[in-house]
């Protein structure tokens, strides 16, 4: 589903009332909620209209809520909203002290039927609007990151990385080309051929001695960064097809591998021998990640599903479900205390590890999101979005800080530096942005 916008401070003339569309549009809705508000639970005779979420969407149930008239006018004007996960009702700081203070905490009340209930992607959208337009305190003002230096990799850049030690930043690209650049100068170092296809993916080792790679042409090659000597191959053509995602287990000896034929297969880092796999999703696996303590493997992908391992017993530990299309990335928090997914339908999810749930769903107009990177002290997330632009979001509150856009085609991956101080960005116009959050 293409991400949405709406237009202004949400306020736009909806359909005409007496056109039939709308018209059984709002007889579905007065059955639906049983001719109640849903986020009052009055009696609804002064509604005049379904409510939509999206003035610009459809006429359908999924983009419309029953509302009473005054609460439809606060909702159409930006003033009062419903978070997407948990559904309570916010609203505007200037009408909390007016008798609609009294709606702060309920939970909008839904349609016994799933086909009726209203569109949490709409929800998000909406409620991330509503949070754009409410004032920064300034304590929460910081410089804005400047773009600090631009790599021309002379192909589509699929993955970014940098080095623990802080002393390589390695780009992956469609032409099959492994380049590591040297920090804090960022010169081209060496260009190793992967003899993998396009490489989809990259990282490094814990201790910055190996440097792996994902390709197209089944499997994943390992190479050592002190002189690019080439160390071993991950997969077998007759059983693995393309891979698209490769992890090092932290404080561990296991490279977690995964691709199109939908297992993920665990090696041992010394001598690149199988030893073990996880098995369950239903589609191709787009991306792995470790918690930082290396205990649990975070894995999704075509299925939409992001699936929590235990490497202790090989378990499954947990299955979140939430996104509605395809899943391009995830990643754990420093802390290891959550988890962040990303989508082709927009929505990035943050997830509390210790239990599953829900916490956060940030949503923007820039569309598909490829890439996820937190900031070392935890404090943000970026993304990486079709819409050309880096989106970088406040933990604490899920608000959108900054949006970088420079890059002249989609953007595909971010990682930050282990102080925190660059951030990279990869994109389909064979550049990387080097950004400073000096």
């Amino acid at each position: 589903m293409q991400q949405q916008s709406f237009p202004g401070r949400f306020l736009a003339t909806p359909a005409d009332p007496a056109s039939s569309a709308l018209d059984v549009l709002w007889r579905e809705l007065l059955v639906a909620y049983h001719g109640t508000c849903a986020i009052s639970g009055c009696q609804v005779r002064a509604v005049l209209r379904p409510t939509l979420i999206d003035p610009q969407g459809p006429l359908e149930p999924h983009n419309a809520l029953l509302l009473r008239a005054d609460l439809q006018l606060l909702f159409q004007a930006g003033l009062l909203t419903v978070d997407a996960m948990t559904l309570e009702v916010l609203i505007a700081p200037e009408l909390r002290d007016s008798e609609y203070g009294l709606l702060v905490g309920r939970r909008l009340r839904q349609p016994e039927r799933l086909a009726l209930r209203p569109s949490r992607q709409l929800l998000a959208v909406h409620h991330r609007l509503f949070q754009l337009e409410q004032p920064i305190p300034p304590a929460r003002v910081s410089q804005q990151p400047l773009l600090y230096q631009i790599l021309a990799v002379q192909s589509w850049v699929s993955s970014v990385a940098f080095s623990p030690d802080q002393q390589i930043l390695a780009t992956g690209s469609w032409d099959g080309m492994l380049r590591l650049w040297n920090l804090p100068d960022i010169e081209l170092r060496q260009a190793i051929n992967g003899h993998i296809g396009e490489i989809n993916a990259i990282a490094f080792s814990p201790d910055s001695q190996l440097v792996a790679a994902a390709g197209r042409l089944h499997g994943v090659r390992v190479w050592r960064v002190a002189d690019g000597t080439f160390l071993f191959h991950l997969g077998d053509p007759k059983r693995h097809g393309a891979c698209f995602s490769v992890a090092f287990q932290p404080q561990g000896h296991v490279i977690a591998t995964g691709g199109w034929d939908q297992v993920i297969y665990l090696w041992d880092r010394t001598d690149g021998q199988s030893i073990g796999t996880f098995v369950g999703h239903e589609g191709l696996i787009n991306s792995l990640t470790f918690s930082p303590d290396g205990s649990l493997l975070f894995s999704a992908g075509y299925d939409r599903i992001v699936r929590i391992w235990r490497m202790a017993d090989r378990s499954l530990m947990y299955a979140l479900r939430g996104h509605g299309d395809t899943i391009f990335s995830v990643a754990a928090s420093p802390d290891g205390s959550l988890a962040a997914s990303a989508s082709a339908d927009g929505m990035i999810f943050i997830w509390r590890v210790t239990d599953g749930q829900p916490l956060q769903v940030l949503s923007t107009p820039a569309g598909a999101c490829f890439g996820l990177a937190f900031s070392p002290d935890g404090r943000y997330l970026a993304s990486a979005h079709y819409g050309r632009v880096v989106c970088v979001w406040q933990i604490s509150d899920g608000t959108l800080r900054w949006e970088l856009g420079s890059h002249n085609e989609s953007v595909t991956c971010v990682a930050f530096t282990p102080d925190g101080h660059l951030l990279a960005s990869g994109s389909y116009d064979s550049t990387v942005r080097i950004w400073s959050f000096r």
